[in-house]
């Protein structure tokens, strides 16, 4: 018998279904080994997919990491190429920074600025110096009532009176307040807390003021300054009873603070025509104010010198006096006014005549700080349009204190931007050098060089990026092309001990900031679109990288210019007969007119602005449509639109046009060209949309988008742009990561599906070989068993041989 202790734990397999067998026992040929070899051997091809399916997927990753950098790059350049946005917030060289000082000029200490003024600034900013006199600021009104000795208690108990005893209503700003006769202080403040909230709020808030145990004043306070709080139909004499007001909120009882307007002086602007005092009482006496005993006298003359007439007075006269003598003069009105808050002397020239103050043998003019400095004034202390792109916001006052706001460019956010932009640019190329990395004595790669050794897209970019920078700007000042005239130079590959830095950037700080103290406009040309226009009517919307310089700059003709909506004046209805002059236009004749050519016909007595419409669009002309809408006044409204040409509407044979009022909404440009016939008549240079002109691929200037703000058709506009490093490397970056078309987009999607087929193929080859390994097994499995039966006959044979021997 076969020998099974004999075998060996080498022999003993369990396959993948966890099936236990003995490889030899039977013919003492280790088959589990002869089948691994031979597997090993038809995997090869296996094998080498595999290793290509790593080398690439190491290079998705490297690009992967690269695209990355480029991204980086791409936005590091955001801010520097000049992208157009609104209020230039896309360009970091319009970007602003702010300073502001105060001084005074009677020899008084001014107050700092920063006790007196806030301001902020966007790019929309314009640099250089505004001044501010701040003479009052805005404040809120507030009001009090009277005083309860209990803020829980019912309102007719805590006010000292009958325990139910208050009770009614009253209107805050529109919106009415009801008390019960068991509300309590605190019940009042929350309702007209709660009367606040929401769109339609009261715009008042309520507290309760509490001065010790048993006193409690209810506060009313405006949210916004300058303007006061309407408090009307009162019932049950609440207002009365909380102390408020005696006459149902005509005039209030305890006013603890009257609202005010923001009022003060900017920029030396006068009010050539009217002179004004400083906050006064008009019944107190000009000595109140430092003028001395008297009598003195100040002259009134025109804008020609003329004498209009001379004032006489004396300390003991009051501003009231003063205004009367001052009326007496011939071309002159003096008046005693409270507006927004502040109680002033005003002197008027007559029919806006010019009027100087002048001649005073006393000191009223000073005293009164009789001035015509324009006086501009605002509800809030918060100002956004008296500077443009300029936030101020009013702390305090001091009269006679100028404030100096001086804005200039912010040079820290534009070298931060630079300085980020050749960070990038470092952290790209370090990349790319790795990538190259190569050995210097036989040019091949090294066990550091990157997974894109040699690959031809990694190589396109290195030279895309070393042209567009060796190449600098175009079109501008050869003081300032490349970027080593501002201190931004390529490293000396000679000298550098890392060959990782070769061709990277290195920033000189020095040189720089010089630049940027006294070059900023040539280093913005430097990096950005510069665009100008003869025309300050055409504006700058937008370019592309097909945008292209050129020296002699491009020529603009526009044409066709006209309305491209037209809207009726109101009616009061829309289905009445257009000849109904109580609801509908009052035409009295028909007859038919013309919109760009086609005529529409109407009949005044059986049409209407609807059908009027219906008809419109019935006749399909091109691009117009019409429809009636409803008028701000709450009446109807015919409006015909033209998307495509300029509407023209004409030739009316009756009376309808004139009696419908049209008018103009807003127009378009019909038609443009580049260097095309004067006109502006279409020859596939650019396209028109409203007043939006695009220059086509017809034409070098392609992708530019102008803005006209004119009125009329205009030829022979000219345009000149520069295309600085900044734009032109952006443009580059934006083409190579395109998702669609770019080149690194495309390497990716290459390899990609290279890897994807790659593994495909990989795993129907190892279903091919796991199937061979199976059938290889079973017939070494169907030859163990032969042997193991023939040797299962050989033993019987033997036996029965040796048995036989015996015998014998």
């Amino acid at each position: 018998m076969s020998d099974v202790s004999a075998a060996s734990s080498n022999s003993l397999v369990v396959d993948g279904n966890g099936r236990v067998r003995f490889s030899g026992l039977g013919s003492g040929i280790d088959f589990e080994s002869a089948v691994e070899g031979i597997m090993q051997a038809r995997r090869i091809p296996v094998d080498r997919l595999e290793a290509e399916i790593e080398t690439g997927t190491e290079k998705l990753a490297a690009l992967t990491d690269l695209r990355t950098l480029m991204n980086n790059l791409r936005t590091s350049l955001d801010n520097l190429y000049g992208r157009q946005a609104l209020g230039n917030s896309g360009n970091v060289f319009e970007n602003k920074s702010t300073f502001a000082s105060t001084s005074r000029q009677d020899g008084q200490p001014a107050a700092n600025a920063a006790n007196l003024i806030g301001v902020a600034v966007t790019n929309a900013a314009d640099t250089g110096t505004n001044e501010i006199e701040i003479d009052q600021i805005a404040r809120a009104q507030r009001i009090g009532s009277l005083t309860f000795n209990s803020t829980t208690d019912d309102l007719g108990t805590a006010s000292g009176g009958v325990a139910g005893s208050i009770a009614g209503s009253f209107d805050i700003n529109g919106t009415t307040i009801t008390v019960d006769a068991t509300d309590s202080l605190l019940a009042v403040r929350d309702r007209i807390n709660a009367a606040n909230a929401g769109a339609n709020g009261t715009g008042v808030r309520a507290s309760i003021v509490s001065v010790d145990d048993n006193e409690h004043i209810l506060v009313l306070t405006a949210e916004e300054t300058g303007t006061n709080i309407t408090l009307d139909n009162e019932t049950g004499g609440l207002l009365s009873e909380l102390g408020i007001s005696s006459d149902g909120g005509a005039t209030l009882l305890n006013e603890l603070q009257s609202p005010r307007t923001a009022q003060f002086y900017a920029n030396g602007l006068l009010d050539l025509d009217k002179w004004h005092s400083r906050r006064l009482t008009p019944d107190a006496a000009l000595s109140t104010f430092g003028v001395g005993g008297g009598p003195f006298s100040f002259e009134i003359r025109d804008a020609t010198n003329t004498l209009l007439g001379t004032v006489n007075y004396s300390g003991t006269d009051s501003v009231t006096d003063l205004a009367n003598t001052i009326n007496a003069v011939a071309g002159v009105s003096a008046n005693v006014v409270t507006n927004g808050g502040a109680t002033r002397l005003e002197i008027t020239g007559d029919g806006g005549q010019t009027i100087t103050l002048s001649g005073d043998t006393g000191s009223a003019i000073e005293d009164l700080s009789l001035t015509n400095k324009q006086l501009i004034e605002r509800n809030s202390n918060t100002i956004t349009d008296l500077f443009g792109g300029m936030t101020l916001t009013l702390f305090g006052a001091e009269t006679g204190t100028t404030i100096r706001v001086e804005v200039e460019s912010d040079l820290n956010a534009i070298k931060t931007a630079v300085s980020g932009f050749a960070t990038a640019y470092n952290e790209l190329k370090i990349f790319m050098n790795q990538q190259q990395l190569a050995n210097p004595d036989t040019g091949e790669a090294t066990e550091d060089t990157g997974p894109l050794f040699r690959n031809p897209t990694l190589g396109t970019i290195e030279q895309t990026l070393s042209r567009v920078l060796g190449n600098g700007a175009e079109g501008v000042s050869s003081a300032f092309t490349v970027l080593a005239q501002i201190g931004i130079d390529f490293v000396n590959n000679d000298v550098i001990a890392d060959p990782l830095l070769r061709d990277t950037l290195d920033i000189n700080e020095t040189e720089l900031d010089e630049k940027l103290l006294n070059n900023i406009d040539e280093i913005e040309r430097l990096f950005t679109f510069d665009f100008s226009s003869s025309d300050p009517r055409v504006v700058l919307l937008g370019f592309t990288g097909e945008t292209s310089y050129d020296s002699n700059g491009y020529t603009i003709n526009l044409g066709n210019y006209g309305s491209a909506n037209e809207r009726s004046g109101e009616a009061n209805s829309d289905t009445a007969t257009l000849n109904d002059g109580t609801d509908s236009v009052g035409a009295t004749t028909s007859g038919s007119f013309d919109i760009n050519g086609t005529a529409i016909a109407y009949d005044v007595t059986t049409d209407s602005l609807d059908s009027l419409a219906e008809a419109i669009n019935a006749a399909s002309i091109a691009g117009v449509s019409a429809r009636v809408i409803d008028g701000p006044g709450g009446g109807k409204q015919l409006s015909i639109s033209s998307t495509q040409d300029p509407l023209v509407v004409n030739n009316d044979t009756g009376d309808l046009v004139g009696a419908l009022a049209l008018t103009t909404e807003d127009y378009l440009v019909g038609s443009a060209n580049v260097g095309g016939a004067g006109d502006g008549s279409d020859d596939g240079t650019a396209t028109t949309a409203g007043r939006i002109i695009t220059v086509t691929d017809q034409n070098g200037a392609e992708g530019l988008r102008l803005l006209y703000t004119g009125t009329g058709d205009a030829s022979n506009i000219e345009v000149d742009f520069t295309i600085g490093v900044g734009a032109n490397l952006f443009f580059e970056l934006e083409q190579m990561l395109d998702t669609q078309t770019g080149s690194l987009e495309a390497e990716v999607d290459t390899l990609t599906a290279q890897n994807r087929a790659a593994e495909t193929r990989v795993d129907e080859m190892i279903v091919r070989l796991d199937y061979q390994r199976e059938r290889l097994l079973e017939r070494f499995i169907v030859m163990e068993q032969a042997l193991a039966r023939m040797n299962s006959v050989l033993d019987q044979i033997r036996e029965i041989t040796s048995s036989f021997n015996s015998d014998n």
